[in-house]
């Protein structure tokens, strides 16, 4: 009788103390969520000179909670880069399925118009992967039917355009050229833009596009130089032809002034041409002279990122808000990808770039945050963020930040 009583015990026990582990591990696989994030960026092809600052940055967040156990008991974030090789459509949806197929939730990217409307479209959307691009300004993404899976955290062109215009009409052009690249992309903003330009009375002579693959651009510099203008605006990418068009001008001194957006804005420019040739010119760049921006220069620079690198503060917002609205949806009960709008928008106590820890532990305190970051970020109904933007010039061999717009 004993013994059997002995055994029920050592039974009960035994179920007791299986349930028990069963519950510890279940409640241990909650607390150590693995969320894998996707960067996907052209590494190779027309933008290789700017993915590697972009992709440090967009880590340089990650690493702020890697070390501290208490966040990644909770969630561990797990990198994998991939390249789009932004001019091979096909390599770039291999390498968005691949992201697929290994199981991210999000990804930072991508970074040229045609390749990210695609992969968005076809494969993001479809499997539910947040999409959060820190470059791609393309205008066809404004309106995408995205469901809330695709956001930017640079702003769209058009808006891009309106600025390039205003900071013309300021330095007193009061006629201009017009080259742009054969993209589409360029194509529309060179529109915007000339429309911009003629609600200021401000007169295009020519408007004409320079082919990207070209290896000779001397009847294209033949009908500019016949137009003539106080200013060629060249709508572009350093990749794409810009700086051809750009040398080809010096060659034949025609134009000392060149005014460029924010694609055209690189060190590469300033490492091309001898200060003297671009010391009128000017142009504009994303970018926040505030709070937020000073405190990212401050990061990426411990780090070794040069901070002036175009989109780098872009691609560090753009991984902590992946971080952040992660981590909203612990102690939060946003549906879809609300949680996004909830931890980037107003209203809620601001956040700044080295803050992610301090946003964390915000939200467990169920209050709210409002992620401005380095950019200002303030996402609207499309997922695309107005901006902030920095007038430039060049100044001493260096790009030089003159105004805020």
């Amino acid at each position: 009788m004993i013994i059997k009583k002995i055994k029920a015990t050592i039974l009960q026990i035994s179920a007791f103390l299986i349930c028990f582990l069963i519950l510890i591990n279940g409640v241990l696989a909650q607390q150590n969520k693995e969320v894998k994030v996707g960067i996907l960026l052209g590494f190779t092809g027309n933008v290789e000179s700017l993915t590697p600052s972009m992709a440090d940055s967009a880590e340089m967040a990650f690493n702020e909670i890697a070390s501290d156990m208490n966040l990644t008991n909770e969630i561990s974030f797990k990198i994998q880069r991939a390249d789009t090789t932004c001019n091979d459509m096909s390599k770039a949806k291999n390498a968005a399925k691949k992201l697929v197929e290994d199981g991210v939730a999000a990804v930072i990217g991508a970074a040229c118009p045609d390749i990210t409307m695609k992969i968005a479209e076809e494969i993001f959307i479809p499997k539910k992967v947040l999409m959060i691009s820190p470059v791609d300004s393309s205008n066809e993404l404004i309106g995408l039917k995205d469901n809330d899976f695709v956001f930017r955290t640079t702003p769209p062109k058009i808006r891009g355009s309106q600025i390039l215009a205003d900071i013309t009409k300021d330095r007193g052009v009061r006629n201009l050229a017009i080259s742009y690249s054969s993209d589409r992309d360029y194509k529309k903003f060179a529109e915007s833009y000339d429309k911009a330009l003629k609600e200021k009375n401000i007169k295009t002579l020519i408007m004409v596009p320079h082919n990207q693959n070209s290896s000779d651009y001397s009847k294209h510099i033949s009908t500019l130089s016949a137009a003539g203008g106080e200013a060629l605006a060249v709508i572009s990418d350093i990749n794409l032809g810009g700086v051809e068009v750009i040398q080809s001008m010096l060659d034949i001194g025609m134009f000392s002034t060149f005014i460029l957006p924010d694609s055209m804005i690189e060190e590469k420019i300033i490492n091309s041409f001898k200060e003297k040739n671009l010391k009128k010119s000017f142009g504009f760049m994303p970018g926040l002279s505030n709070l937020g921006s000073k405190k990212f220069v401050n990061l990426a620079q411990k780090s070794g990122i040069d901070p002036d690198s175009p989109y780098t503060s872009e691609s560090y917002d753009a991984a902590a808000i992946i971080i952040l609205s992660n981590f909203a949806k612990i102690y939060s009960e946003y549906e879809s990808n609300n949680d996004v709008y909830n931890v980037a928008n107003k209203p809620g106590i601001k956040i700044y770039p080295g803050e992610i820890k301090k946003a964390i532990n915000i939200l467990r305190e169920g209050k709210q945050i409002n992620y401005e970051g380095a950019t200002g970020v303030e996402f609207d109904k499309f997922g695309d963020t107005l901006g902030s933007f920095l007038e430039v010039d060049f100044k001493k061999g260096k790009l030089k930040s003159k105004k805020l717009r």
